[in-house]
C-alpha cells in the first residue's frame, strides 16, 4: 500500500495514502512523497499502539486494492476506524460498512456548479458530472454511519450565497467541519491568490450558524484554533 505517512498521535493513528483520482490545484498530497507499507506492517503499528482510534486519510484511500483487507484486519483487531474519501468510489464505501464506525466525505462547493467543481479538481466536464453523481451515492451510504461533511472553505467558492445550495445535501450528517482555507500550511497550497488564512474567522464564524440549524453539530477550524457550534 503507498503511505505519505504513518503516525500514532493525537489520540488515534492516521494512516495518510498516497495517490488520488483528482488533480486538485491546492492540494498539498500529490508532491509528497510516498512509501510502500504491507496491510500486516499497517495492522501490525496499529496493534501495538493503545490507540483505539484509526483514521484512514490522506490523498484517496478508496484507491488502494488492500483496502476492504485492511480495514476488516483492523475491526478485528478491535480499532474503531474512521474512513475519509472523496466520494468517487460509493461501491468501495459500500463494501467497508461492517468495519467502519464511520466515514469523512468532503463537499467542494455547490454540487449543482459544475464549472466550480471543474475549477477545484481539475477535472473535465463529463469527469465532473460523473463525479457529483457518485459523490451523492457514496454520501446517502454514508449516512448509515457517523458522518462528518468537511467544507475546505475558499471563498470564491464557499461563502454565505453558496452555502444555502450546499446545505440540502448537508441533511443526516453528524456533524460539518468548516475549515479556514490556507490556515494549515500541512493542507494547502496557495490557491486564487490566496496564501494567507481565509475567510476571517467572523465570516467562517458566520458560515458555521447558517449550517448549524441542518446538524448537530459544526466544527469550526482555522488560524484561531477550534471552535465547536451545538
Amino acid at each position: 500500500m503507498r503511505l505519505i505517512d504513518l503516525s500514532d498521535a493525537k489520540g488515534q493513528i492516521r494512516v495518510e495514502f498516497a495517490g488520488c483520482n483528482m488533480k486538485c490545484p491546492y492540494c498539498v498530497h500529490i508532491h509528497q512523497p510516498m512509501k510502500e507499507w504491507s496491510v500486516e506492517d499497517i495492522v501490525e503499528f496499529a496493534k501495538k499502539s493503545t490507540t483505539q482510534n484509526v483514521y484512514l486519510g490522506g490523498a484517496e484511500p478508496t484507491l488502494q486494492k488492500d483496502l476492504l483487507q485492511l480495514i476488516e484486519e483492523l475491526s478485528g483487531a478491535g480499532k474503531k476506524v474512521i474512513l475519509k474519501s472523496n466520494g468517487m468510489k460509493p461501491d468501495v464505501l459500500e463494501k467497508t460498512l461492517p468495519f467502519v464506525e464511520g466515514f469523512v466525505l468532503e463537499i467542494k462547493a455547490p454540487l449543482d456548479d459544475i464549472p466550480a467543481i471543474m475549477e477545484l479538481t481539475g477535472m473535465s466536464e463529463k469527469r465532473t458530472k460523473k463525479y457529483v453523481g457518485l459523490l451523492r451515492q457514496s454520501l446517502e451510504i454514508a449516512r448509515h454511519k457517523w458522518l462528518r461533511i468537511w467544507i475546505r472553505v475558499i471563498p470564491e467558492y464557499v461563502n454565505v450565497n453558496t452555502m444555502q445550495h450546499i446545505l440540502p445535501d448537508l441533511e443526516g450528517a453528524s456533524e460539518v467541519m468548516l475549515y479556514q482555507f490556507m490556515s494549515n500550511p500541512d493542507f494547502d497550497l496557495p490557491f486564487k491568490g490566496h496564501e494567507k488564512p481565509t475567510p476571517s474567522w467572523s465570516e467562517l464564524s458566520e458560515l458555521g450558524e447558517i449550517v448549524l440549524p441542518k446538524v448537530p453539530m459544526v466544527r469550526l477550524v482555522g488560524d484561531k484554533g477550534k471552535t465547536v457550534l451545538k
